[in-house]
């Protein structure tokens, strides 16, 4: 995710500038939030997950040891890829702008206005947060779209190639979302019902989440869902903004679904370089460099309608 570009300024200044910047509203960041997924830390190159399971165990009461039944051990990695963000403004680009007065009297003792900074910080954040939120649940290690959905398989991607419970997707409505969800929740595995309801999750999109409250309130229930988060049957309801399509619903336990990272804090680090004291340019860069990579733990484990 490599970008070198300088800013383009629209500004019809006449009078005294209102010393704020607004900033689009963007969707992303949600399955890495608090209680999302298992994100792991620290990892430089390559994290195992290691699945256990056994069958048999249990047999007629003898004085022998016959290891008739079967425990499988099977692996999975994460291998977390670079991804950065390389932006430049240069301080001519910005001359004409409305605010151009907080850069201080002097060519070469010009500074960026702070509210221009801090708007660039938070725009850039927020736009990493959607394009890595998308890439995780998108992403194609074999595809061309020259963004960050190429370094790394997304969820969608693991679980097209993966997935054993499916249920087929309809378009959603407010009149069929319960429905559709009720089906979701009827495939998931016999076993997957004695987890506790806190440790499961089903993911959708916003558009679809919506839908859900409309249904509530057309039925007179109070969709403000006071002190507590949207549920069906007790399971969180977490819309992400990654998902490639408004009817894709993934079921699961929240730690079946695993982000692996060297630092969180990485994906949300805007370093600030002048460049003029280093090769003359009149010109700061906004730097952020970060490594991320997902994995599925246990396929036969997560209801995909889709």
């Amino acid at each position: 995710m490599e970008k070198f570009a300088t800013i383009t300024v629209t500004s019809t200044y006449a009078g005294d500038a209102l010393r704020e910047y607004i900033l689009k509203a963007l969707i992303g960041g949600e399955t890495l939030s608090t209680n999302g997924v298992s994100v792991l830390t620290n990892v430089k190159y390559k994290r195992t997950l290691k699945k256990l399971t056994s069958s048999g165990v249990v047999k007629a009461n003898n004085c022998t040891f016959t290891p008739t039944s079967g425990v499988t051990i099977s692996e999975s990695s994460l291998s977390p890829v670079a991804f950065m963000v390389n932006e430049s403004i240069c301080f001519p680009d910005i001359w004409n702008l409305w605010d151009s007065a907080d850069m201080a009297a002097g060519i070469n003792a010009e500074q960026l206005p702070q509210a221009l900074v801090d708007a660039l910080t938070n725009e850039y954040v927020g736009q990493v947060a959607k394009e890595v939120e998308e890439a995780i649940w998108q992403g194609n290690s074999t595809g061309s779209t020259g963004t960050i959905k190429d370094l790394f398989d997304g969820y969608e991607t693991q679980l097209d190639a993966s997935a054993t419970v499916t249920v087929t997707a309809t378009t959603l409505t407010v009149s069929n979302i319960v429905t559709e969800l009720n089906k979701v929740y009827a495939a998931l595995p016999a076993a997957m019902r004695k987890i506790p309801k806190g440790e499961m999750v089903i993911f959708l999109s916003h558009t679809a989440l919506a839908l859900y409250e409309m249904n509530l309130a057309t039925q007179g229930i109070n969709t403000t869902i006071m002190g507590g988060v949207p549920n069906i049957y007790g399971i969180e309801l977490k819309a992400v903004g990654g998902l490639s399509a408004a009817n894709i619903i993934v079921m699961g336990e929240r730690k079946n679904f695993y982000v692996a990272t060297d630092l969180e804090s990485d994906l949300t680090q805007i370093r600030l370089l002048d460049q003029r004291d280093v090769d003359g340019s009149e010109k700061v860069n906004f730097v952020l460099r970060a490594k991320i990579d997902v994995q599925i733990a246990e396929f036969s484990e997560v209801v995909y309608y889709s």
